[in-house]
């Protein structure tokens, strides 16, 4: 066996990309793990504008409604409005606000 030769089943040689590839910077990619760090900044820096640990968990809901509504059980504003007591108006004010604090269009 040529010990020069990598495995058969290198992640290198495969045709799909690894999940961790998707999470973790590829090599080379600096500027992509500063913008990343930058958009995670923003976001946690608008979560914690939240006056009260009530506001500060609103302004969580809002991210991950954005992200992954799955995780808090919301398909909508509306559902989000009743499950945290809240009027969608409200919400829609708080949607905007961070989706302009975190540049996303």
């Amino acid at each position: 066996m040529n010990k020069n030769m990598p495995p058969a089943n290198s992640i290198h040689f495969a045709d799909h990309r690894h999940p961790v590839d998707f999470i973790e910077p590829l090599p080379g990619a600096d500027d992509s793990i500063q913008r990343i760090c930058g958009v995670l900044g923003r976001t946690f820096g608008w979560v914690a504008e939240g006056r009260t640990i009530e506001q500060k968990g609103l302004r969580a809901s809002i991210v991950l409604f954005c992200v992954r509504a799955d995780l808090i059980g919301a398909d909508s504003l509306e559902e989000l409005g009743a499950l945290a007591g809240f009027p969608e108006p409200a919400l829609e004010n708080l949607l905007a606000d961070f989706c302009h604090t975190i540049g996303w269009k």
